[in-house]
């Protein structure tokens, strides 16, 4: 009879540590999957906020090159031919203004290709984060 019950108390000590392993188990799969949602909302942070920067760099680029391209087009149409020297003066004088135009614009395209990229990156940030499916409350202190 001592036997029986030593063995069903043997028996049953083996039943719940391997319940209680698997239950570790799954904690751990859980706390897992909570690091990596976290690294994504994290990293989805951080490129949210280099996107507005950039917006805010964009706006400040397109300001200074609006302003270089309405420069630039009053410029090019006040040419006359009846002073050669100062209309030579005025051609240099205009040449480094294109420049500086056509840089400017340059400079815009690379930002406005900075900004699709982040948000193509976001995108992709917010797909791998719905296909967790995974929800993780952050206590507020």
């Amino acid at each position: 009879m001592k036997k029986s019950y030593f063995t069903g108390a043997l028996c049953a000590a083996l039943l719940f540590l391997s319940f209680s392993a698997k239950a570790q188990l799954q904690d751990v799969n859980v706390m897992t999957q909570q690091r990596d949602v976290l690294k994504l909302y994290t990293e989805l942070m951080d490129k949210q906020i280099s996107l507005e920067k950039e917006k805010q760099n964009n706006a400040k680029i397109l300001s200074k090159t609006e302003g270089l391209n309405n420069q630039s087009d009053r410029k090019t149409d006040k040419f006359s031919a009846s002073d050669p020297n100062s209309t030579a003066k005025d051609a240099k004088k205009t040449a480094k203004l294109l420049r500086q135009t056509e840089s400017a614009n340059k400079e815009l395209q690379k930002s406005n290709n900075r900004i699709a990229s982040m948000e193509g990156d976001i995108k992709k940030l917010q797909v791998q984060l719905d296909r967790l499916k995974y929800t993780v409350e952050v206590k507020g202190k």
